[in-house]
């Protein structure tokens, strides 16, 4: 039985290793299978024909000089190119590219969004909307709206509409297409967002950067390596209720007020770039009419409260994979710790220090059962060399033993395998959570600059190692002097382990170790 404990922690352990090497859980294998280009021009050719737009403009509207609008809010800077009429940079105010005092904003969009297109026949890229508002503005408490303009073809006038929000990152967004001629438009409306993804950029190893969408109700997070060729696309039928891209702490998303089943492709138009076409949207416009959608831009952290305020599923966006269950409400508890020390180091100690608490009903079942079995180790014995050659005998005389003393061989290791889980679903919060992100602890100096990042000093790991081994030799042991020399080795393959996983964790196990010695000594002198 020593031994199955003993392998129970080994297992424990590989698990996490290879959990640090494969953070990122695989997507489902039922996405559909890679188009290409030519089987596109196929399945367009037996689609069934879509109305021909009227004659394009032949030159851009007379006060259609190319300039940019600035609007800002408290939150972030926001920026505009008339050409396209498109949002081309979003810069977040609260946030950093790095932890250096003059380094710049974070920017979200560097690819202008979103782009009109009409029937896969004419796209607003190139097309000079005009605007009445001055070049910049700024708010502090009131929205701001931004009306584009554009004449598209005879008789066809194109409207983007935005209205800033000072007190969210998300950015109304209205797409109308006005028919002034004297005959109705049937029209198939598109619209797309890019990103750069070079096809051989390897992308982070430990967190998922890519395309992301909501259809339905399941997120849909899908690697760009799955459209290595130009023109290769894979399409999501459904009711899409918002698509985009998102990194490690950060999301910018389009979406739908009012979602309906259409179709997101997501395809590679060139070596470097990888679009999102949502749509095609049937809008039946009659003369004197206009057909018009509305939809939010998202663009901010993947901060739990923000997220949940942004509504329309956009929370699902923060995922931690299969222990989510337990790493969302480990979360909300540092966060709602955090409200009253206004420190993460100390809201990390503290809900380290309330886990303990709640755990340590089974940590005193398991001293118990531990060294209950200690007392019980040379009737043990006697029994191995009585019924070596009848191992039936062996377990049964064993499960027999143990019923007399009321000892529970497995209570031993039961409290190590709830941590498990415990460990694995910190490690998903420590690593992708925001809040954490460029976040110093105060503690001893700034040696710990980012709880989010590897102790650069490495003075947690070690001190984490020491506390393991101590707490070991605290522990009861049952198992032969061969097994006993392998746990004494465990403390060292945790040191090496930890080295590189974020401070914050480090803190966590650190801590841990701490009370559980606190916690043996008070239970060895009260069962002395």
């Amino acid at each position: 039985m020593e031994k199955k404990t003993l392998l129970a922690i080994i297992i424990s352990i590989s698990i996490l290793l290879i959990w640090d090497l494969f953070v990122i859980r695989p997507n489902q294998d039922n996405t559909p299978q890679e188009v290409t280009e030519q089987q596109e021009i196929g399945n367009q050719a037996s689609a069934s024909p879509t109305v021909v737009l009227p004659a394009p403009v032949s030159t851009p509207a007379p006060a259609g000089q190319e300039q940019t609008i600035t609007l800002e809010t408290p939150l972030y800077r926001a920026t505009w190119d008339t050409k396209g009429g498109r949002l081309v940079s979003v810069k977040l105010k609260k946030y950093q590219e790095s932890m250096e005092p003059e380094a710049p904003l974070v920017e979200l969009i560097k690819t202008p969004m979103p782009t009109l297109s009409l029937n896969d026949q004419f796209s607003d890229e190139n097309l000079m909307y005009q605007v009445t508002r001055p070049a910049t503005s700024s708010t502090e408490d009131t929205p701001l709206e931004l009306i584009m303009s554009a004449q598209a073809a005879q008789g066809l006038v194109l409207h983007k509409i935005y209205t800033l929000d000072p007190n969210t990152y998300t950015i109304g967004y209205t797409t109308a297409i006005e028919n002034t001629t004297s005959e109705g438009m049937a029209l198939n409306v598109s619209l797309k967002v890019n990103e750069i993804y070079p096809v051989d950029e390897k992308g982070s190893s430990y967190t998922f950067e890519g395309p992301v969408l909501l259809n339905g109700k399941r997120l849909e997070e899908f690697k760009t390596s799955k459209v290595k060729k130009t023109g290769a696309y894979r399409e999501f039928p459904g009711e899409i209720n918002w698509f985009g891209f998102e990194d490690k702490y950060f999301l910018k998303a389009l979406i739908a007020k009012d979602p309906q089943e259409t179709m997101l492709r997501i395809k590679r138009i060139d070596e470097q770039t990888v679009e999102l076409n949502y749509g095609a949207l049937a809008a039946d416009i009659a003369p004197g009419s206009r057909y018009s959608r509305d939809f939010l831009i998202f663009a901010g952290p993947k901060e739990l409260e923000t997220l949940k305020e942004s509504g329309y599923g956009l929370k699902k966006a923060l995922d931690f994979g299969f222990f989510d269950i337990i790493a969302k409400p480990m979360l909300v508890s540092m966060n709602w710790i955090y409200s009253f020390t206004n420190s993460y180091g100390w809201s990390i100690i503290l809900l380290t220090i309330i886990i303990k608490i709640l755990l340590y009903p089974l940590t005193l079942k398991s001293f118990t059962s531990m060294k209950g079995l200690q007392k019980i180790q040379p009737l043990m014995k006697e029994l191995q060399e009585q019924y070596k050659d009848d191992k039936q005998k062996l377990n049964q005389e064993m499960m027999k033993l143990y019923s007399e003393h009321k000892i529970n061989p497995m209570g031993g290791c039961l409290p190590m395998l709830l941590q498990i889980p415990i460990l694995f679903a910190l490690y998903r919060v420590f690593y992708s959570a925001i809040e954490l992100r460029h976040t110093s602890f105060y503690i001893f100096g700034t040696w710990l600059p980012d709880l989010s990042a590897k102790d650069p000093y490495y003075i947690t790991p070690i001190l984490m190692g020491l506390s393991q081994f101590v707490m070991q030799k605290m522990t009861p042991t049952t198992g032969d002097p061969t097994q006993q020399k392998i746990m004494l080795f465990m403390p060292v393959f945790f040191t090496v382990l930890f080295l590189n996983f974020p401070s914050g964790l480090v803190i966590y196990w650190l801590v841990s170790n701490t009370l559980s010695i606190a916690q043996q000594a008070y239970i060895n002198r009260k069962h002395t």
